[in-house]
């Protein structure tokens, strides 16, 4: 006996399922929550209280972990416009000397920092760079300070006036543009990393 199929029966084909966009959608949130907290734990976050330096020197000499200072880049100033420039700082006259001697050795290199008020607040800052110290007030149009740099050399502002509630917002004018920096209250330091270029 043979058997014939149910002529009432036919094979239908399978449906195929489609991707979910749930799916897709719930990979690529996990995909960026990931890459965000990569990057807030690459930037340095600490969410302990930040010590104070020992009285035997700076954070980094005590063997410490320094917060990564962010880099911006200044236009070089040429070798031969350096005592022009120079001219122009509030740099006492054996600073300058040295500052100068130390470019003709092109052991040092200048470049030109512009720093303004980004917040509209005001203010004074002191800006450190190695052993020198210039102190600015800050006003919307930039006031631009020679630094005396190596290939690239650390720059801390320094809040001189007293912020207040609001604090001081400080922004520099970069190879790129302008660029806002975070906002600083009484006891903050904000180190740059300056490269020449």
């Amino acid at each position: 006996m043979t058997y014939s199929p149910d002529p009432a029966y036919k094979a239908q084909p399978e449906k195929e399922e489609k991707p979910s966009h749930l799916r897709l959608i719930m990979v690529a949130l996990a995909t960026c929550a990931l890459v965000a907290g990569a990057g807030f734990h690459y930037a340095g976050s600490n969410t302990g209280s930040p010590t104070a330096p020992l009285a035997g020197g700076s954070a980094e000499q005590n063997g410490s972990t320094a917060q990564p200072r962010p880099g911006v880049q200044f236009s070089l100033i040429a070798p031969d416009k350096a005592a022009d420039a120079l001219a122009m700082t509030s740099f006492s006259e054996k600073e300058k000397a040295d500052i100068l001697a130390g470019v003709k050795r092109r052991e040092l290199r200048l470049v030109a920092m512009p720093i303004f008020d980004a917040t509209g607040a005001g203010g004074t800052v002191t800006v450190a760079c190695g052993t020198m110290h210039q102190t600015v007030l800050l006003q919307p149009k930039p006031t631009v300070l020679i630094l005396p740099i190596t290939v690239s050399g650390n720059v801390d502002i320094i809040p001189s006036s007293d912020p207040g509630a609001v604090g001081i917002g400080s922004g520099v004018v970069t190879m790129f543009g302008p660029q806002a920096l975070p906002i600083m209250h009484q006891g903050d330091t904000l180190g740059l990393t300056v490269i020449a270029q």
